[in-house]
């Protein structure tokens, strides 16, 4: 179950309209030009990959800004815009549909957590584990179906997930949970989904609460090769497919933040236009409060 606070966002019973704007000026790369430009969500300052300005600006063709405070060359598109704008595609679904069109980087700088509040909600007297995670949605090789596990002894219907190992990248732990916990292992496609998402909850079948941040991978499998799973596996779990319908149902019993990566991955879903944790933002990490980040950016520029 989303945290009320997201939920609340998504559905528009919050906004940030107490944010200030903020207008900047941005140096053209190798020339004596700038730009102004505003931002209405300074706590994005981190998650801009390219600018737009009107086609008027034939000097500009080709040149690229310099982001303010990380000193990264940001790519200027001309287009039709009365006045510049600064694309922040992970967090604005025209900005993610520019993106994806023109193949631009895609950089999260807001992550959804999902917090349960239902019988797998934090208990107060279990420690707490700190992880990395992966999620996995596994496409049939030939049917349009996704797999989920069945849990035979909790009410859990997921997609497969799991902790990444020490010495293992999430893409490793992608392919190993996939091989332990299905069987399966001839992939035809592998990839890293572009957005990061934080699970807090109660695991009880390690008897601890977890706040895990997730990487998800979607894979498409080859074709029906199997291994046969460990005893413990079968033991534990069914392996289940189903369509994207099904699943939707199927999952809102307490894993939406699986049906939102699925949805990510079909493009019926775009940009994160909620809120959440600040991430790969230097001095605004780990803020949860969009306000608060934005004041300290502003305070950023004022003091210089």
């Amino acid at each position: 179950m989303w945290r009320n606070d997201v939920k609340d966002f998504m559905n528009g019973k919050k906004n940030l309209c107490n944010l200030e704007v903020l207008e900047i000026v941005l140096e053209v790369k190798d020339t004596s030009d700038i730009i102004s430009v505003k931002l209405d969500r300074p706590d994005l300052i981190f998650g801009i990959t390219f600018i737009l300005t009107p086609k008027g600006c034939i000097h500009l063709d080709g040149k690229y800004i310099i982001h303010p405070i990380t000193k990264e060359e940001i790519p200027i598109f001309l287009e039709n815009v009365s006045e510049p704008h600064l694309g922040i595609p992970a967090h604005n679904d025209k900005d993610y549909e520019y993106a994806i069109v023109n193949k631009l980087p895609i950089k999260q700088v807001i992550m959804p957590i999902n917090a349960s509040l239902d019988d797998n909600k934090p208990r107060e007297d279990k420690e707490w584990s700190y992880r990395q995670n992966v999620v996995l949605i596994v496409e049939h090789w030939t049917e349009n179906k996704y797999l989920y596990i069945d849990y035979k002894n909790q009410n859990w219907k997921c997609f497969i997930s799991g902790g990444v190992e020490e010495n293992e990248t999430s893409k490793e732990a992608a392919i190993r949970e996939l091989k332990e916990e299905s069987g399966f292992y001839n992939i035809k496609k592998i990839e890293e989904m572009p957005f990061k998402m934080a699970n807090v909850f109660y695991a009880a079948h390690k008897g601890v609460n977890r706040y895990s941040i997730v990487t998800a991978f979607y894979i498409k499998l080859e074709n029906s090769d199997c291994l046969e799973l460990d005893q413990k596996e079968k033991e534990e779990h069914d392996v289940k497919w189903s369509s994207k319908e099904e699943l939707y149902e199927i999952l809102k019993n307490g894993f939406t933040d699986q049906i939102w990566l699925l949805k990510q991955h079909l493009g019926e879903m775009k940009a994160y236009t909620g809120m959440g944790k600040i991430i790969n933002s230097d001095f605004l990490n780990d803020l949860e409060d969009s306000i608060k980040a934005s004041q300290k950016v502003v305070d950023y520029f004022k003091e210089r």
